[in-house]
């Protein structure tokens, strides 16, 4: 390694120094004194002058110890040569420094384009967004005015209404959370008005089942098509906590009642039993609807619970489900929305809302829109005793017809 001028200078004195030290101690004469000399004690040592002079001239090795350097003056300012291994390690130093500057500059450039990537992507998902709102927004105006629409129109086969609700659920992330609602809401209104022949109602067909039979039927089958999970085909379902009355004959006696009020507005109302004395599991009796067309199945049932205190009414609507309920989904969530509100403004009941459910078997089979509303707690004394009672049961159906209508109406 190449040391500076002055550097070399500064090692090349110091060494002198230290050499002309050690020659004068060696060859300094023996000085004898009167002192006395105490044992264990060096007797005292002279001090030797060193004159520039008599310092002794001799080579010297550098740092390196590769290259002799003399001491002569003319030498003293130059830099010693380089070996050979110093020589190619500097070439190839110098070799290398353009490769270097060619990797700087490619790294550099990927950045930029990274980051211009970056930008770009960003820029294509927020035009990709306002596409969408767009989207969203040119669904939604039309969809609105066919709920409206007053015209005569016939139903769309099936296939047209899952092609209705696996075009529009493809939508994604609207702008906003209002314009989100007011899809749904469209959409929803769109497809009731599917359901509908014309503004009149008049020829729609609805059918009505009344819950639970006379004798309970244990045996099982799948709650939906192609289903491991079963239940029983029909179970004998509660009793009046006060009454006694078997719950399969208020609900006959509340659904004949609906009938007729169904069939007071223009409606073709189908039952799918008359009589206690019948054996109809629950997937036969979604499949009545479906063979009928139906606009609306309604199922009428009461509720039970351990506790006598709980009280109220409430409607039961098909959660959605792939190739099962995903294309009667919204509509019968309007039907169950709809019956809901008329139940509870015509009884002053308490309003228990509306519950989605997955397991039901008589809602994964049917191919038509279906409810259930549960019209009471048969465990709670009063609503037990004002079940049985045709007052409070006629209450109950022309509430339920007049939400039936409104639902064919596309409401």
């Amino acid at each position: 390694m190449y040391s500076p001028p002055h550097a070399e200078l500064r090692r090349l004195c110091i060494h002198q120094l230290c050499f002309s030290s050690c020659i004068s101690v060696a060859q300094r004469p023996a000085h004898h004194t009167n002192t006395p000399h105490i044992s264990g004690q060096l007797p005292p040592q002279p001090v030797t002058h060193i004159r520039p002079g008599l310092i002794p001239q001799r080579p010297l090795i550098d740092c390196a110890g590769l290259n002799r350097v003399e001491t002569d003056p003319a030498n003293m300012g130059k830099r010693p040569p380089r070996t050979e291994d110093t020589q190619h390690s500097i070439a190839e130093l110098r070799r290398r420094r353009p490769r270097r500057r060619r990797r700087l500059l490619i790294s550099a450039a990927l950045c930029l384009a990274l980051i211009a990537g970056g930008i770009a992507a960003g820029s294509g998902i927020s035009a990709e967004r306002t596409n969408q709102s767009a989207l969203v927004e040119s669904t939604t105006t039309p969809a609105t005015s066919t709920a409206h629409n007053t015209t005569t129109s016939q139903a769309p086969p099936r296939a047209a209404i899952v092609s209705i609700i696996t075009t529009t659920t493809a939508v994604k992330r609207p702008a906003t959370t209002i314009q989100k609602q007011d899809t749904v809401q469209a959409l929803e209104s769109s497809l009731c008005q599917n359901f509908a022949e014309d503004s009149g109602v008049s020829g729609a067909v609805v059918v009505i089942d009344p819950g639970h039979q006379g004798p309970a039927d244990l045996s099982y089958e799948p709650i939906g098509p192609g289903s491991s999970t079963t239940k029983y085909k029909m179970s004998k379902g509660t009793y009046g906590t006060v009454t006694g009355l078997p719950e399969s004959e208020v609900n006959l006696a509340i659904s004949l009642r609906l009938r007729d009020e169904l069939e007071a507005r223009g409606i073709v109302a189908i039952m799918t039993r008359t009589s206690e004395n019948v054996n109809i599991s629950n997937i036969e009796r979604a499949q009545m609807a479906n063979e009928a067309d139906a606009r609306l199945l309604i199922r009428i049932h009461c509720d039970a619970f351990h506790n006598s205190l709980t009280h109220g009414i409430h409607v039961l609507y098909p959660a959605c489900i792939e190739g099962w309920t995903d294309d009667i989904y919204l509509a019968s969530r309007r039907a169950a929305q709809l019956a809901q509100a008329a139940l509870v403004a015509a009884t002053n009941a308490n309003d228990r809302g509306l519950c989605e459910r997955e397991d039901m078997t008589g809602f994964n089979w049917s191919n038509v829109p279906v409810i259930m509303p549960e019209l009471g707690f048969m465990t709670n004394p009063e609503e037990d005793q004002l079940l049985a009672t045709p007052t409070y049961q006629q209450k109950l159906a022309v509430a339920l017809a007049e939400a039936t209508v409104r639902f064919l109406k596309g409401e």
